[in-house]
């Protein structure tokens, strides 16, 4: 087990069932490199990957064109790549192999002789960063840590996930409006994982792989044959009967759709089940009502295990980050809010 040292906020690093991290955040600029690169001074034996969902560590952010910090990898971390980063760095890494399964691009794994700074990359798909996950655990990684986003194409809300790591920035929008995302991403970490069916259960895969809404009746799992809830509300009503015991709903629920799907779940008496919390679309007020009244629960929960924040928004001075700090740490103060700007490399 490799040796931490740093930060009580990620203590649960050294849980030995902790394999594979992610770190998303709610807005551009969120300070999701900063989070990643004292991750990885944390480390001081063993050996850990990582990589990206897009490209982390380039000289400038390619929307707002400022500046953005390195990625500082350690003696002995695999990492990922493309072909230039692979040529620059030559002699200061070993080339482990060609990703095989990257249909975008080339991509390379690496891993590194000597503490460098360069930019890591990734495949674009869920199932490609999925396997890009194993490939580097098979080389041996004990932990990868994954720049990743808050969305449905990202490895974040798969079930291979073991623990996320929520940035606020400031960029989001105004004050009362981070607070109110806060409020809803507190919700839905809330939500509980599904006890129905159990992670080796044979259903559990069914759901998972299912594109379909399934409903659980006499004690199995079966597919309606109705994609999404959009334009099916009325074939959905006439299909749920007395014997219905719960609801899988693997796609979006959105505002439009909640007094539909608040008043099936009422007349029915059924649990719902979401695939990922954040499937979820609805806002705060709707969500606190709907969590409260109908107690959902989800195949993949959110596990967030540290909320971070960037008190400097773009056009922020020093006083205003402050100030941005202090009133979201009163704010909530059971998440025990680290700032990126604070934090120091081991």
């Amino acid at each position: 087990m490799p040796e931490l040292s740093g930060s009580y906020n990620f203590a649960w690093l050294e849980d030995e069932n902790v394999k594979a991290i992610t770190i998303v955040g709610i807005c551009k600029n969120a300070g999701k490199t900063t989070i990643l690169n004292h991750l990885i001074s944390l480390k001081k034996k063993g050996t850990w990957g990582v990589f990206s969902t897009g490209i982390d560590g380039e000289e400038n952010d390619f929307l707002f064109r400022i500046p953005k910090p390195a990625v500082i990898l350690d003696k002995d971390l695999i990492f990922c790549c493309d072909t230039s980063t692979l040529d620059e760095l030559g002699s200061q890494i070993i080339v482990l192999s060609k990703i095989p399964f990257s249909k975008d691009r080339p991509l390379w794994l690496a891993k590194t002789l000597i503490p460098l700074q360069t930019e890591i990359t990734g495949p674009s798909t869920v199932k490609e960063q999925i396997q890009t996950l194993k490939l580097i655990q098979n080389y041996g990684a004990e932990k990868v840590l994954i720049d990743g986003s808050i969305d449905r194409k990202s490895i974040a809300q798969s079930e291979y996930i073991d623990a996320v790591i929520m940035v606020i920035g400031a960029n989001f929008g105004t004050f009362d409006e981070i607070v109110d995302e806060v409020k809803r991403l507190k919700i839905l970490n809330s939500i509980p994982q599904c006890n129905m069916v159990s992670l080796n259960d044979p259903e559990y895969q069914f759901l998972l792989d299912s594109e379909e809404i399934c409903l659980y009746e006499e004690g199995h799992w079966k597919p309606s044959g109705l994609v999404s809830l959009l334009s099916n509300i009325k074939p959905l009503r006439q299909i749920i009967s007395k014997a219905t015991e719960a609801i899988y709903i693997p796609g979006a629920i959105t505002d439009m759709l909640y007094q539909d799907i608040k008043y099936i779940l009422s007349q029915s008496g059924a649990q719902l089940i979401v695939r990922h919390p954040d499937c979820l679309k609805i806002r705060l007020k709707r969500l606190e009502f709907f969590y409260n009244l109908h107690h959902p629960t989800a195949l993949i929960p959110y596990r967030i295990r540290t909320w971070a924040l960037n008190s400097m928004g773009l056009g922020f001075s020093n006083i205003e980050a402050e100030e941005f700090r202090a009133h979201l740490r009163a704010q909530f103060p059971d998440l025990n809010f680290i700032d990126v700007m604070e934090l120091g490399y081991e």
